[in-house]
């Protein structure tokens, strides 16, 4: 039970569960349903997983270096090499799941998004670029969304832009809590080189740029 608790903590729970759940409405209100809504959940929760688990696994040093209590690989809840099967087991049940809830091109795209995900773990978390793999994860989601409701449906243009707008600013009020903790570890990441104050006035920039995609694409909906 110790372990299963550690390894929720280590999922980035609160993150795993908001993108399940945020995907799952969507899928719902784009008429999937059934064992395919099943097979979506599945798809999106063994993703969210194997890129949380891979996140704390990549910087479990840093992690320990700063002390980060809340991190179960700091307090020995869970060894760094813990999370070896458990990245294997839900990378490898991803790319399955994800093309049996929506095909080759929709199952693709999400397979992708969730590779881009590793990119930003790997190589572009702590770099000035660590907003573009969220952009491109978020802007793929449309397209694994519409394939599962119907291998001949694809989303509208302002669906995928609105969706990038929403992946970047996910990126930034992910990274906010923890710029002063990368600072301090000599870190980058583009929350870290614009500041709290710089990063907060960008999402709101953000925010009011999305805000007319998503009247125009509800006027557009209703003509």
């Amino acid at each position: 039970m110790n372990t299963a608790l550690a390894l929720m903590r280590a999922s980035h729970f609160p993150q795993t569960l908001a993108m399940t759940v945020f995907l799952a409405v969507a899928a719902t209100i784009t008429s999937v349903q059934g064992w395919q809504l099943v097979l979506f959940i599945a798809a999106v929760l063994s993703g969210q997983l194997s890129v949380g688990w891979m996140n704390d696994f990549v910087d479990a040093k840093l992690d320990q270096s700063v002390s980060r209590s809340e991190k179960p690989v700091v307090t020995g809840a869970l060894s760094q090499s813990s999370l070896k099967v458990p990245i294997a087991i839900a990378l490898v049940l991803t790319i399955p799941l994800s093309i049996l809830a929506a095909g080759w091109i929709g199952g693709l795209a999400h397979v992708s998004a969730v590779a881009s995900a590793h990119v930003y773990n790997f190589h572009l978390s702590r770099t000035i670029w660590s907003w573009l793999p969220y952009v491109v994860s978020f802007a793929l989601l449309p397209l694994f969304v519409a394939q599962a409701a119907s291998n001949s449906l694809f989303p509208e243009p302002l669906m995928i832009v609105l969706f990038a707008l929403v992946g970047f600013i996910a990126h930034l009020l992910n990274a906010l809590p923890d710029i002063e903790i990368d600072r301090q570890a000599g870190k980058g990441g583009l929350a870290v080189s614009l500041g709290r104050k710089g990063s907060l006035w960008l999402t709101v920039g953000l925010v009011a740029g999305a805000v007319p995609v998503v009247v125009f694409f509800v006027i557009q909906l209703s003509m």
